[in-house]
């Protein structure tokens, strides 16, 4: 999957990008035909966003 990001400015570059992919996949999806299992990938993703941020806001907090 790439090399790890550790200084902020490639953490920031991995957090953007995982937005706007998270982004992509929202809106290409109809929201008439939304079901559960669309949902819940969606709610994976964000959870597993949250989960990066916060991994790397302790490296922030650590080097501050």
């Amino acid at each position: 999957m790439g090399k790890a990001a550790k200084d902020p400015t490639d953490q920031f570059h991995y957090i953007k990008n995982r937005i706007q992919m998270l982004n992509q996949v929202v809106s290409s999806m109809d929201a008439d035909q939304v079901d559960m299992d669309d949902f819940n990938r969606v709610l994976e993703m964000i959870q597993q966003l949250n989960m990066k941020m916060e991994r790397f806001k302790k490296d922030w907090e650590a080097n501050q």
